[in-house]
């Protein structure tokens, strides 16, 4: 079944792909201007699975803080964050660590989003709101 599935999500990401690259130049670098990204991170962002890019958001809410009140109050940085996330090559990693519940996250040792992660959190421990990055 997991064959299956990793099969689908490749051809779900390559239909993604095909469609991005269907829009042609001026209308990809358009569509990345108005979401303030570089085209190749576009591409890198479109190319991920859906079971990736549910990575970033599991592993703040499991450090205390909820990505869509993020979204709303500092969506710059949870962008960059998400850009971050979706070029790292430690996924698999990051995917173990988070399906085991109860063990500590050992995230600091490999996520290039650490420091932004312990920024956020020591904000939210001071009551102040982390300005817009």
């Amino acid at each position: 079944m997991q064959i299956v599935e990793t099969v689908r999500q490749w051809w779900r990401v390559q239909s993604y792909l095909r469609k991005l690259e269907a829009l042609g130049p001026a209308a990809m670098a358009e569509l990345a201007r108005d979401n303030a990204i570089p085209e190749a991170d576009l591409r890198q962002l479109v190319s991920r699975s859906e079971t990736d890019s549910a990575l970033l958001p599991r592993l703040l809410k499991r450090l205390g803080i909820d990505p869509e009140q993020l979204a709303q109050r500092q969506a710059s940085v949870l962008r960059d964050m998400t850009i971050v996330c979706a070029g790292c090559a430690m996924t698999r990693r990051c995917r173990s660590d988070l399906s085991q519940q109860d063990a500590p996250l050992r995230h600091g040792r490999y996520c290039p989003n650490t420091e932004t992660i312990r920024a956020l959190r020591q904000g939210s421990e001071t009551g102040a709101r982390p300005r817009e990055l």
